[in-house]
């Protein structure tokens, strides 16, 4: 009976110090994230010591998103657009991690399958692989990134395969997230991407990405199975590409002539593909991009400027002809053909309903306004811009 104690007493103390081990292990793990803390509806914040690293972030997302994004001075602004829909915001502020190079951020990243109600189910795989998916950012560096779909359907094939071939390979998802890691300027930023190989977009969408520091500002584009970096354009991109075949014949005649769509003429406007999207909410930001450099909050009016919800005003002036551009409308249809779609729009914008899917509408999920001088972000969520939240990268 003693010997059978004892043995029970064994068990019982190796179980007991395995317990200890894994608990203590979960306990490190999680250690490495904060809980999330609610700020308003679908906004919540968290603070990363680390996690975990995937460069294939974004094979499996197949959504689509359009979004605006302008740099002026010192303040650099974005508007996410998304599907109205109940999906939670996260702000995220990932530390410094010297022994793997990788620089302090804060920015905006989301777990595209989660539900507002469903934040205590999310997996600890789950957060730890979140900031893979940020969306814009700003790291300590005052380097500064967002990304943007582009209408990839009009590239040849090798614009989503590789842009490097042989090179370690990155998902365009994890690009925001790779260079606001490793980048000591937006320059320096460039030259790490072209040390990588880039593949995939969002969905059937490619990706684009505006780049800016404190000196200059890039747009940065995957054509044609090629890594284009040019930081001589004007500062500003929606969702068609800026780089596409600038010196080409078509290109120049276009600088001259101006290029039509849907009925109107933008002159000196870059070249557009046939299912350019955003080609108004661009031309907005270009007449009025003044105002986007003299404080920040004069970049939040900016970008309120084209705020997603406008597109389905039948009073916006100029017409957004341009965000209904699936199936079979381009920019070379007269606007007639964009009658039924357009009302679709509209129709479906009356309702409200976060449960209309996958044909719903769309509208900014956040406007964020980055400082590259001080490092701070002021966030507008939800298209609420009689209210404001201010974060600082210390």
């Amino acid at each position: 009976m003693k010997n059978n104690a004892k043995s029970r007493s064994r068990v019982c103390a190796v179980t007991g110090a395995l317990l200890l081990v894994l608990t203590l292990a979960a306990a490190a793990a999680a250690s490495t994230f904060t809980a999330p803390k609610k700020l308003a509806d679908y906004l919540y914040y968290m603070e990363y010591s680390d996690y975990a690293v995937d460069l294939t972030t974004g094979e499996e997302v197949k959504t689509g998103f359009a979004c605006s994004a302008v740099r002026n001075g010192n303040f650099y602004g974005r508007n996410l657009d998304l599907d109205y829909s109940d999906v939670p915001e996260f702000v995220i502020k990932v530390a410094a991690k010297e022994s793997e190079g990788r620089f302090a951020s804060i920015g905006l990243a989301a777990i595209l399958t989660l539900k507002s109600n469903g934040v205590d189910k999310v997996s600890e795989a789950q957060w730890l692989a979140m900031p893979n998916l940020t969306f814009d950012g700003i790291n300590e560096n005052g380097v500064a990134m967002n990304c943007n779909v582009a209408p990839a359907i009009d590239m040849d094939f090798a614009t989503l395969l590789s842009t490097n071939y042989g090179k370690p390979r990155i998902h365009a998802v994890a690009v925001v997230r790779y260079v606001l890691d490793h980048a000591k300027s937006a320059a320096h930023g460039v030259e790490l991407l072209k040390n990588m190989d880039i593949y995939g977009g969002y969905g059937t969408w490619g990706l684009h990405w505006m780049l800016s520091d404190a000196k200059e500002t890039y747009i940065i584009e995957c054509i044609d199975g090629e890594l284009v970096a040019r930081n001589d354009t004007e500062n500003i991109m929606t969702n068609f590409y800026v780089n596409y075949a600038p010196d080409t014949a078509y290109a120049r005649h276009i600088a001259k002539a101006g290029q039509k769509v849907v009925g109107k003429v933008y002159e000196g406007f870059p070249i557009l593909t046939p299912h350019a999207c955003g080609v108004e909410r661009y031309a907005i930001l270009r007449e009025h991009y003044a105002e986007g450099g003299k404080s920040a909050e004069g970049m939040a009016h900016l970008m309120e400027r084209v705020k997603y919800t406008k597109a389905y005003e039948a009073d916006t002036m100029p017409f957004w002809y341009t965000e209904y551009n699936e199936g079979a409308l381009t920019i070379a249809n007269t606007p007639m053909d964009f009658k039924a779609a357009m009302q679709y729009g509209f129709d479906t914008y009356k309702l409200h309903d976060r449960n209309i899917q996958p044909n719903n509408f769309w509208h900014t999920w956040h406007t964020s306004v980055y400082d590259l001088a001080n490092k701070t972000l002021r966030l507008v969520i939800q298209e609420d811009y009689s209210k404001h939240y201010d974060f600082k990268l210390d």
